[in-house]
């Protein structure tokens, strides 16, 4: 179709003569100031920087650290409250019926008679288990036997009877002989050991765990009339070590 400006082959296409006349480039020129800032279309994303926080391992570590300081200060506090002391032991009598030897065996039976005492003014003592055993001066064990449990009140002296003896026991020579000579002599010495599985308690509510209290009698002088087969303590009655 024929036109002015140009011809028109298609529908959506116009085509522009080229003797058309456009005007100077300068005059297509647009003031437009340029923007002050663009738009960051991306954002460096880093890792966030929050304020630590504690695990619950830290605060459950804190926290039992607390509580065990807690406790302690109490326990340290009641034990400087009631002051607990050890019991106290001696020796009262001690007699052999009889003392025998033959070459590396002894034959022999001894009574003794142990005064316990509580010092305590504000704790009860429970021996839930004792042990006894007689010893010979070189620390040769001869006879051991368990002792019946007892209680003690505060401020209390309790006397523990027992017997001890052994029949044909494997001594060895040498100490065989050496008791045969200081029987001969006139005094045999031995010693008394003593275990006590022992704890401490109040009326109320305090007690404390067992613990295991080691006594030592050393050394019990039994003296021996030669025209006798039975011997007594001839020195006077000793105190204990514990």
């Amino acid at each position: 179709v024929p036109h002015r400006w140009g011809t028109i082959v298609h529908p959506h296409r116009i085509l522009i003569p080229n003797d058309f006349p456009f005007p100077p480039a300068s005059s297509f020129s647009l003031a437009v100031p340029p923007p002050s800032s663009y738009p960051q279309a991306y954002r460096t994303v880093g890792p966030r920087h929050s304020r630590s926080q504690p695990s619950f391992l830290c605060r459950l570590i804190a926290a039992a650290t607390v509580l065990f300081a807690i406790l302690g200060l109490l326990f340290l506090i009641t034990w400087l409250v009631l002051k607990p002391r050890l019991p106290e032991f001696r020796v009262d009598s001690v007699s052999a019926s009889p003392l025998n030897t033959t070459r590396s065996q002894l034959t022999a039976a001894w009574n003794i008679t142990l005064v316990v005492r509580n010092p305590n003014t504000k704790l009860s003592i429970y021996y839930d288990r004792v042990q006894a055993s007689v010893v010979y001066k070189d620390g040769s064990l001869i006879s051991m036997m368990p002792l019946s449990p007892f209680f003690q009140p505060k401020r209390n002296e309790t006397r523990v009877r027992f017997q001890l003896g052994v029949v044909g026991q494997y001594v060895g020579e040498d100490v065989a002989t050496e008791i045969s000579d200081e029987r001969a002599g006139g005094s045999v010495g031995f010693g008394v050991r003593v275990l006590a599985w022992m704890r401490f308690r109040t009326r109320s509510w305090w007690r404390t765990s067992q613990c295991l209290l080691r006594v030592y009698c050393d050394w019990i002088q039994i003296g021996f009339d030669p025209s006798k087969a039975s011997g007594s303590l001839t020195s006077q009655p000793g105190s204990c070590t514990n």
